[in-house]
């Protein structure tokens, strides 16, 4: 419920940017054109490895229209290798095409038709290479190795120290230890042994990849819809050995981006055919392209569990193989941040993580909603559940026995900030009332998880106060959809006591706006919301200092509210903020500057503690069809932990987004490769929810008790209900019919062929 002390903030207020979007004023990526702009287009390898041995480009050179076309030939004094962990991803192939799609070459041209048919007049010669398909091809002995040769990219403080482990195919390692695991399972009353898998995915943004490129003068500028402008900027500058003043990135609104618009993945390409063509180009991939760019870590989980009689977790172990495809992308931070929460939201006194992040020659993998969580929480969710009933307890019992509770540490030492039991028990008794029909096959499953934000993390933050009162806000934050511009836009209005439509958020660029690590891992409300309240805090002390000499009043007697300033016992008696301006400023303006930052701590695995900790719990009731392994989602309930929503409408479609996305992930969406050929590049072949897959009952119960270190207690949404999506639902299968599925996505055909083996 709205807090009646609260002016804007905890109020469902139209977002700022709606009415340009459903008019289609909204200018994406694709929407801009510049004078003078040319087109460009990629020639991709159509073998997942193979060396490079010629490129003839001269009958596309000759094609009327084209202004140029580039190889590795161009590159000249620039770093052709680019990455913000591994420096691993050739702008164009140097000596070898790593993955499908990979770019070989590129052509500028006057329009997109005459890039694209010139593309096709290039005439490359392999020498087809064997393979590397999947993490167990990756890591048997002797394997084919991906890259001879590697380094490190320097742009994070976090995976400065990061080691490759020669000759092998093993791009990142990461390990923690709590106790003495050997002595836990030997002490232990049961011990469990699984191995879970997951399967890749496409983003499945309606926006592809686009990138757009000019040079002036020496000065970089890229237009790009990008979730973290500053990073890309320093991959950018690295590449073209340029001072970050020289580089400038502009995001316009992002048509979707949940986690594969992070880093660079076309703008240094852009670069080089802009520098070459002496005009801007605009790179901009099909569907098609845009799946063989980024993608959805597939992992192999092996999971080791000892219980003690009383039901009490006593050591557990985690090994997991993250296939981070042809580069490294951010596929090392996942590796590092979901091993760190592998075990689960549990007190397991011994406890020995290992992560690894694996080369294969697949699509690159990286960032995607929930950061690798997903994918571990099916695999800890799921033999959670497997160990209630092997030992005759309730689900949620076994769980209450054994979570975490608030203040207590997790295994790496950092404090729990929220209330595991109570979510649980919340859960309980908003599900009580479900009935399962005995006439027909129906369960119910429930999951739960822990996710840690981005650590190390700094976000700033300026408000601008101008003389007729208006409000610019300036932070590195992008919109994607979420409504970022319409949350922050909240907290400065209920900071300074304004009116939403006083406040106008700048569009991002990086040579106005502030830094900002990146628009990810849920922090934008609590992190870079809490230095937007710090700055427009600090607008506020000064517009107060001002106003305390024009009313001759002490600061502590004078508070804000509906653009005035009053004396605290008068309220009706105040004074402008423009009058009070326009007294002390001759066309100046008042300018609040706000920061947060995490610090470096190495006694945590990660690096740094975590601000806080995304948590969700879900329940799904399901009925199966035994006749044809059809999957109905009868009822399904999630329940994050909101510390306080900002704008409660907003939380809604944050977390009912995030459920159905969730649902594709867990029943249905798979890239598919056959000898290293993707073979379902479309959103035809590749299979998305439709309304029919959605729940007949979906019900979100937000927890708000206003312990989140954001503003007036918020905390991280929207990644979180993902999470727990497939583990309530292969749970609840089980409950309806009494079959295990370790593989996703549950298909239809996974359900018979268990079925089926249960029967023989």
């Amino acid at each position: 419920m709205a807090n009646d002390a609260l002016k804007v903030v905890n109020r469902s207020v139209p977002r700022v940017d709606g009415l340009d979007k459903v008019t289609g004023r909204t200018k994406y990526g694709g929407d801009i054109e510049l004078f003078n702009m040319a087109y460009g287009k990629i020639l991709g390898s159509p073998f997942p490895h193979a060396r490079v041995l010629s490129i003839d480009t001269k009958e596309a050179e000759a094609l009327p229209g084209v202004i140029t076309v580039v190889t590795k030939d161009d590159f000249g004094d620039i770093d052709p290798y680019f990455g913000p962990a591994m420096k691993d991803r050739p702008i164009l192939a140097i000596d070898k095409v790593h993955h499908v799609g990979g770019p070989v070459a590129a052509v500028v041209a006057e329009s997109e038709a005459i890039a694209r048919e010139a593309v096709e007049r290039i005439d490359v010669e392999y020498d087809v290479l064997t393979p590397v398909k999947d993490v167990d091809d990756a890591t048997k002995p002797d394997p084919i190795i991906v890259h001879d040769d590697l380094r490190l990219s320097g742009q994070f403080a976090d995976l400065s120290k990061m080691q490759r482990e020669e000759k092998t195919n093993i791009a990142h390692h990461f390990s923690y230890a709590r106790g003495d695991v050997d002595r836990g399972f030997d002490e232990a009353d049961f011990v469990f042994e699984h191995t879970f898998t997951t399967q890749p995915i496409h983003h499945c943004n309606l926006e592809p990849h686009v990138a757009i490129a000019h040079w002036e003068g020496g000065e970089l500028t890229i237009w790009s819809p990008c979730q973290n402008p500053f990073a890309m900027k320093g991959e950018v500058a690295s590449v073209f050995k340029l001072p970050l003043s020289k580089v400038r990135i502009i995001v316009p609104f992002i048509g979707g981006g949940n986690g594969c618009k992070t880093y660079a993945k076309l703008e240094p390409l852009a670069a080089v055919l802009a520098r070459k063509a002496k005009r801007p180009v605009k790179v901009a991939l099909t569907v098609e392209e845009a799946f063989k760019i980024n993608t959805k870590h597939a992992t192999k989980f092996r999971l080791k569990t000892g219980v003690s009689k009383r039901g009490k977790i006593v050591a557990r172990q985690c090994e997991i193989y993250w296939d981070t495809g042809a580069y490294a992308d951010i596929g090392v931070r996942v590796t590092r941040k979901s091993g760190y929460t592998s075990p689960g939201p549990y007190r397991i006194p011994n406890l020995q993580v290992d992560s690894y992040s694996v080369y294969t020659n697949k699509a690159p993998a990286g960032a995607l909603r929930g950061f690798g969580v997903p994918q571990t929480t099916w695999a800890t969710e799921v033999q959670m559940d497997i160990m209630a009933r092997e030992l005759g307890l309730d689900p949620i019992e076994f769980r209450l026995n054994n979570v975490l509770e608030r203040g207590e540490e997790f295994a790496t030492g950092d404090p729990v900030d929220c209330d595991f039991a109570g979510g649980l028990k919340k859960m309980r008794a908003a599900i009580k009332d479900w009935k399962k029909d005995p006439a027909k096959d129906q369960g119910i499953g429930l999951s739960c998880f822990i996710k840690s934000t981005l650590s190390p993390s700094v976000s700033q933050s300026i408000v601008r106060l101008n003389r007729d009162a208006s409000v610019t806000l300036l932070c590195g934050s992008t919109e994607m959809g979420q409504g970022s511009k319409t949350v922050l836009a909240q907290i400065v209005a209920e900071e300074l006591g304004v009116p939403m439509d006083w406040i106008t958020v700048a569009e991002t660029d990086t040579a106005r706006a502030p830094f900002d690590i990146s628009t990810s891992s849920s922090r934008t409300t609590a992190l870079m919301g809490l230095s937007v309240q710090r700055a427009a805090r600090d607008a506020k002390d000064q517009l107060l200092e001002m106003a305390s000499e024009t009313m001759d009043t002490p600061v502590e007697r004078l508070a804000v509210g509906d653009g005035k300033i009053f004396i605290k016992e008068r309220e009706r008696d105040g004074i402008p903020f423009e009058k009070v301006l326009a007294q002390h400023r001759i066309g100046g303006e008042i300018m609040g500057t706000g920061t947060f930052r995490s610090e470096l701590n190495p006694a945590v695995p990660q690096g740094a503690p975590t601000p806080f900790w995304e948590v969700a719990f879900a329940a799904a009731h399901v009925e199966v069809d035994r006749e044809t392994g059809d999957l109905k989602i009868l009822n399904y309930l999630t329940i994050p932990d909101v510390g306080k929503m900002i704008n409660p409408l907003l939380c809604r479609g944050q977390s009912e987004g995030s459920v159905v996305y969730g649902i594709g992930h867990a029943l249905f969406e798979e890239m598919k490769y056959e000898d290293g050929q993707l073979i379902n590049p479309n959103f035809v072949d590749y299979r998305l929810p439709r309304f029919s897959d959605y729940p007949a009952q979906l019900e979100t119960i937000f927890i708000e008790n206003e312990d989140g270190i954001g503003p007036h207690g918020a905390k991280g949404l929207g990644e979180g209900e993902l999470i727990p999506v497939a583990p309530a639902l292969a749970n609840a299968i089980y409950d309806a019919v009494g079959i295990r599925l370790y593989d996703l996505p549950i298909t239809p055909e996974k359900i018979l062929k268990a079925l089926t083996r249960r029967t023989v």
